[in-house]
């Protein structure tokens, strides 16, 4: 045993004396290259520093840099132009509507319509719910308008509004619903 142990060592310690005889050997042969004329040198590839490009931002360039916010920004922005603009197109074609042409009756809508008392009285039930769920929201809605920061205060409004003249459309439907079944009773 002992044997083969100091073989080992001695083979480790010849392996260590190889490598480190081997690293200064290297290390002269670099240094002897540098110091031969260039005429007796192989030509050896240059390498050029790589030259750092100043970037120049485009507009292509600013999409990429943009926020997921910042596209938000916009489509909302964009969206409040379109119904600003879709609000004055109604504005003024309605009053181009109304000073040009004499006003028409509404025509009631086709669920006005009853054929037989009982279907009056189911209609007449559906328009008063929805009648009261349209005063209720009115009602929650006039709740948040006086909550609402000042920029919504003007999109509240309009809410309202529509849902008003909807509301007085609702209640000519249903008067006009009474009337009907009064006259399907008659007989």
């Amino acid at each position: 045993m002992k044997t083969k142990n100091d073989f080992l060592f001695s083979v480790i310690l010849a392996c260590g004396a190889a490598v480190g005889l081997a690293a200064p050997a290297c290390a002269q042969s670099d240094s002897q290259k540098s110091a031969t004329p260039a005429k007796y040198r192989e030509p050896t590839k240059k390498q050029a520093p790589a030259s750092k490009t100043h970037k120049v931002w485009t507009e292509d360039d600013l999409a990429t840099v943009r926020t997921p916010a910042d596209s938000y920004a916009e489509k909302v922005t964009a969206q409040a132009q379109a119904a600003t603009a879709a609000t004055q197109q109604q504005q003024t074609d309605a009053a181009t509507q109304t000073s040009a042409t004499p006003a028409k009756p509404s025509k009631t809508p086709p669920l006005a319509h009853a054929n037989s008392v009982d279907d009056a009285d189911k209609k007449i039930a559906w328009e008063e719910r929805d009648v009261q769920a349209q005063e209720e929201f009115i009602d929650r809605i006039q709740q948040e308008l006086g909550q609402a920061p000042p920029d919504q205060r003007e999109h509240l409004q309009k809410v309202i509004e529509e849902n008003k003249q909807i509301l007085a459309d609702t209640r000519k439907e249903l008067a006009g619903l009474r009337e009907q079944r009064k006259q399907l009773q008659k007989p």
